[in-house]
This record gives structure tokens, C-alpha cells and sequence, in this order.
């Protein structure tokens, strides 16, 4: 779409979000991985529209979002949520974040409870890289900080070169002609944000924060070089640590890798139009 000034908020304090706002009915937020954009979601966003609303945002420092240097942390990036939602005026959202959102996704349910939302998920989520347990398959397990601290060196000493990687990484095998298109995507949030933000990701532990959802959930998860053990997280690790009392849904992909909602954009909307159907009459 073509952004003018209506596709922008400040936060309180004082960053510039940039969000796109689809549709009518039952709201559904869409929130970008690391260092990506609303851009991800484009065929996500066209067929949930037709029945839905549909928001998403680049979080800040990311996308068309301002490049401050503050507030680059899990918990002010949940606050931005919030302050969106609000500024919109949604009710009874289901929020969805995939890949490291996850973990702004559960933060936003920890310190805001069930404000503005009745429902989260979990898309292809690595939760705590840096702990070292059962269910982490991240490569910075075992609070590996000379791993950390090579991935910083190498992204500030060739940025450019660490966002073609990662672009490769995820698109390779998938769809080949998205890498040079998301290594620009990439390219968007500067360094010295994606150093800020990612560290506080890092050590973050979503794991522990999912006995204390009290909404429902849906976990989504495919294996790749992204997230080796994506199906396992989706249907075993995270639903077993999750309150039994919570409903719950579990999905796996056996194409698309970590970009499975882009590249099978038709079986991910049914799963999450079914998911939010079903929670629904849970609730009742």
C-alpha cells in the first residue's frame, strides 16, 4: 500500500510506528520477526482482510518505523502493542507473532493480561536461544556468548553481508526469488538497532512464561535452518508447558521452512481462521 501520514503513531515515548490497517470484523495483529517488515505478511494479509481486520506494524527501528536509539527492549516493544491497539481502538484481537515476536507477543500477555486481545500465537518461535534445556535447538544454547558476540562482529563489519545470509538461510529451497527482495528488508533497520534489540531477545525466556497464559494459543512451527526442531516446539515442548486449562491449537508445516504462512498462504489463513473460530466457542 501506499503509506501517508495515516499509517503513523507516536508512542509515548516519542518513537514513530508505521502499521497497516485492512478490512472489518474480528481484528487480527500480525507481528514481524527480527528485522522484518509488514511486507512478510502481504499474502497473509490479502486473503484475512476479506473476513477480517487485519493489522500489522514495523516495530520500531525496523521497516518504515523511526531509528531512535531507545526503548530497543522486549517489554517496550510489547508497551508499543499496547499503545497501538489502543490508538486503533481494537477489541477481542488475536495477536500473532512469528519467529523472535514470540517473545514480544507472551511479554505483551505477562505485563498486559488480556487488554484489547483474547487470543495469542506463536508462529515458528524460538523462545529463550540462550537457555540451555531440552527445547532449545538455538545456536547461541548454553548462554554461548562467544557465538553472540561473533554474530555481532560479523553484522557490524559486514552488514550487509550478515542480511544476505540470513536472507539465504530462510528462502533458500523455499523461494529462491525473495532473497535479494528481503535482504532489502533486512537492510532497513540499521546495526546498532538489531544489535540493541536482538540482545535483549536473546535473553529473554518466553518458555517460562507459558504456564501463565490464561488465553488461547496457537502454535504454528515448521523444521529449517531457522528453527531445527520448529514441528517438535509447535506440538510437543510448548503445549506440554502450557496451563491445560488453556486452549490450545498446534500446526505444523512440511513446506515453507520459517517462512511457511508466505509460501502455503492459503492452508495458514484457514488454520488461523479456524483457530480463532474454535477459540471462540471455547470461551463461550
Amino acid at each position: 500500500m501506499a503509506a501517508t501520514c495515516k499509517n503513523y503513531f507516536r508512542t509515548s515515548d516519542d518513537a514513530i510506528i508505521y502499521f497497516e490497517d485492512y478490512g472489518k470484523g474480528k481484528p487480527i495483529v500480525l507481528v514481524p520477526g527480527f528485522v522484518c517488515t509488514t511486507k512478510f505478511f502481504a499474502k497473509n494479509i490479502e486473503g484475512l482482510s476479506k473476513t477480517n481486520r487485519v493489522i500489522s506494524f514495523d516495530p520500531r527501528g525496523q521497516g518504515n518505523s523511526s531509528k531512535g536509539l531507545h526503548g530497543h527492549t522486549v517489554a517496550r516493544n510489547a508497551e508499543d502493542i499496547k499503545e497501538l491497539l489502543d490508538y486503533l481502538g481494537v477489541e477481542h484481537a488475536a495477536l500473532l507473532g512469528w519467529s523472535m515476536s514470540g517473545q514480544i507477543v507472551l511479554k505483551y500477555h505477562m505485563l498486559f493480561g488480556n487488554h484489547r486481545i483474547d487470543s495469542i500465537g506463536l508462529l515458528d518461535c524460538p523462545l529463550g536461544a540462550m537457555y540451555d534445556e531440552e527445547w532449545n535447538a538455538h545456536g547461541l544454547k548454553g548462554f554461548n556468548m562467544d557465538g553472540f558476540n561473533n554474530f555481532l562482529k560479523m553484522s557490524y563489519t559486514n552488514y550487509e553481508g550478515y542480511c544476505a545470509a540470513f536472507s539465504k538461510k530462510i528462502w533458500s529451497g523455499n523461494d529462491d526469488s525473495m532473497i535479494e527482495w528481503s535482504k532489502a528488508e533486512f537492510l532497513k533497520t540499521p546495526p546498532w538497532i538489531s544489535f540493541a534489540i536482538y540482545s535483549d531477545l536473546v535473553f529473554q525466556n518466553g518458555y517460562e512464561m507459558l504456564p501463565n497464559v490464561s488465553v488461547p494459543i496457537l502454535f504454528m512451527g515448521a523444521d529449517s535452518a531457522v528453527t531445527a526442531n520448529g514441528k517438535a516446539l509447535a506440538l510437543e515442548y510448548y503445549p506440554k508447558n502450557t496451563n491445560p486449562n488453556v486452549y490450545r491449537e498446534s500446526h505444523v508445516f512440511e513446506t515453507g521452512g520459517h517462512v511457511f504462512f508466505y509460501c502455503n498462504p492459503e492452508e495458514f489463513n484457514a488454520k488461523v481462521l479456524q483457530f480463532i473460530e474454535n477459540s471462540a466457542k471455547h470461551q463461550k
